[in-house]
């Protein structure tokens, strides 16, 4: 039988899955979807179509201008199609997952769900931690010292943080489940 961690962090990462999933779906992805989906003024995704042109009207973002249409060969930003692989691949199931798990269930975290959830929040430090990077070498005359500013401040360092310290809780609570497997061990042991 499992035994579940019922954490007050878990509300954290309930929310955080549940602003992820809608961002994920219709921001990230919207250029993946056919174009009458998100085009014309009356189809069902246009205002996230609206919201995506704004955010590009206004930061002039090449990673998420990026696309297999837009990359040089030979560029450095091969590495955004990759990462989008992941977040449709990989990410979005978790938050799914984790959404469906702390919030419809209403149940805490499995050593199971710990391990995944882990694994989610490193790769997700991780590849937003590059993006940063990337922002460095971002033209300076495209972008001002203040606008890659608030792109790592605003849009880029709360998906940097937030899973660094979901990192740092599961690790905690699966290092806080090993400990317990141990001391149950030598305990076996001693009798």
């Amino acid at each position: 039988m499992a035994v579940y961690n019922e954490s007050r962090l878990n509300y954290v990462w309930t929310a955080w899955f549940a602003l992820s999933i809608p961002i994920i779906l219709f921001i990230d992805a919207l250029p993946s979807y056919p174009s009458s989906l998100y085009l014309p003024p009356s189809s069902p995704l246009h205002p996230f179509h609206l919201i995506r042109q704004d955010y590009i009207a206004t930061y002039n973002d090449p990673i998420v201008q990026w696309s297999p249409s837009t990359s040089v060969p030979g560029s450095h930003d091969s590495w955004i199609g990759l990462f989008l692989y992941l977040e449709f691949g990989f990410s979005l199931p978790v938050v799914a997952y984790g959404f469906f798990k702390l919030a419809v269930k209403g149940k805490g975290t499995t050593g199971a769900d710990e391990l995944l959830f882990l694994v989610y929040a490193l790769e997700t430090a991780l590849t937003t931690l590059v993006c940063i990077h990337d922002v460095g070498y971002w033209d300076p005359e495209v972008h001002s010292v203040e606008v890659r500013r608030r792109m790592v401040l605003q849009f880029f360092g709360p998906w940097f943080l937030v899973p660094s310290v979901m990192a740092v809780d599961m690790a905690r609570r699966i290092l806080g489940r090993i400990k317990v497997a141990d001391e149950a061990m030598e305990r076996r042991k001693v009798q």
